[in-house]
């Protein structure tokens, strides 16, 4: 793998610190207790401080990066959090403790307790068919879980744990009378216009809590020398409903964010996922893209690729996630994924995209609305301009699942 470097031009990557400056503020003490969570809490705050350190060492960033991590866990204990999930639970904890301090024996019963736990739920799964997302999504579920313990595959306990939530995900990918396991029965669904608008169910095509997210973790593993039993062949068949499920438009290939179970009429008049990392075609390219790699399938690499040019070609009203910059739906997260893309590729085209988006974070009127957090918020924000503007690797972004 080549060596990260900066993607944006010099005059604009300057810029681009200046706002991380200017959003990050000066080094200062951290509260004794605070959220938990990766997706708004202290681990996400912990590991943004952590790479402002490693892109501009000297500054006391670092130690707030502990700081943070050292509330996170007290909020943890106060809150008594056992779920292993990677957003809304200890999963992203874990994280974040093995990217700022991966040898400190003071975080081993946190490790020993998410690995243990997944791997539970992995195993308990068993032939489940239909289920919600959050059983099997990046945020909640076990594949989410599984991109952390990917990190950490070369101890046992962790390894084991991997192993498990492959061989769930390789099961989930199976399908009975033609429907897959992973879809989600319409009783399942939280949301009361999903609802209404699938009323026999959906299977998610989005990166967050879509079978994209399986897709990428199963793809990684592979990338990565870890495999059960049928995982490379899941991986071919997901890429392959994936590929059959593009619905093209003016600008080229695109995805929606739902669709029914076979058999069952799509919804009339529904809008357009639109373009960012949860969902449309942006996450979808991501996850096509490892998965190539992984089989080395050249004309799967090349269609991802076009999928996300695609994407940037869309006005930004088709877009819908250009007026709001954080990771999750918005300009930060369609910058990293490009910012990926043009660091795998070398493809100037998707350079000068990512400049482009990144002056639209310089301009952001929303930027003053957001709250710290990872995933929505401006730690997300300041973490994909680091990646765009300087040279070193943004090994934050695992938890997204996009490398």
């Amino acid at each position: 793998m080549a060596a990260w470097t900066a993607v944006l031009p010099p005059d604009t990557a300057a810029a681009a610190l200046g706002l991380v400056t200017t959003l990050a503020g000066r080094p200062r003490s951290t509260p004794a207790c605070v959220r938990p969570d990766l997706a708004g809490g202290g681990p996400g705050l912990a590991l943004t401080y952590h790479q402002l350190d490693r892109c501009l060492p000297g500054l006391g960033w670092g130690a707030m990066a502990d700081g943070y991590l050292s509330a996170a866990v007290k909020g943890a204990e106060r809150l008594g959090t056992s779920t292993p999930a990677l957003f809304g639970g200890l999963g992203g904890l874990a994280f974040a403790a093995w990217s700022l301090a991966p040898e400190d024996p003071a975080f081993r019963p946190l490790h020993d307790g998410v690995a243990r736990e997944a791997g539970r739920r992995a195993r308990a799964l068993g032939d489940a068919h239909g289920m919600p997302v959050r059983v099997f999504d990046v945020i909640s579920g076990m594949t989410g879980t599984g991109a952390y313990l990917l990190g950490r595959r070369q101890e046992p306990a962790a390894h084991d744990a991997l192993c498990a939530v492959l061989t769930a995900l390789v099961s989930l990918c199976g399908e009975r009378e033609g429907t897959p396991h992973w879809y989600t029965p319409a009783e399942a669904l939280r949301d009361v216009r999903t609802r209404e608008e699938f009323p026999h169910g959906v299977l998610d095509c989005g990166l967050a809590h879509g079978i994209p997210g399986p897709l990428a973790l199963l793809s990684l593993a592979l990338g990565a020398g870890v495999s059960v039993p049928g995982q490379r062949e899941t991986v071919a068949r997901v890429a392959g409903w994936l590929v059959a499920h593009r619905t093209d438009d003016a600008w080229g290939t695109d995805w929606p964010g739902r669709v029914p179970p076979p058999g069952r009429p799509a919804p009339q008049g529904r809008r357009p996922a639109g373009a960012s990392w949860c969902y449309g075609s942006p996450g979808v390219a991501r996850a096509l893209w490892l998965a190539g790699g992984a089989l080395d399938d050249a004309s799967l690499r090349a269609l991802a690729l076009e999928a996300l040019k695609a994407a940037l070609r869309r006005p930004a009203a088709r877009r819908r996630g250009d007026g709001t910059p954080g990771l999750c739906h918005g300009v930060a997260g369609l910058l990293h994924i490009t910012s990926r893309f043009a660091s795998d590729t070398g493809d100037p085209e998707l350079a000068r995209a990512a400049a482009a988006l990144a002056g639209q974070l310089l301009t952001s009127p929303a930027l003053s609305a957001e709250g710290p957090g990872y995933l929505e918020g401006a730690a997300g924000v300041v973490l994909a301009l680091l990646a765009a503007a300087t040279d070193v690797a943004p090994t934050w972004d695992r938890p997204l699942l996009l490398a």
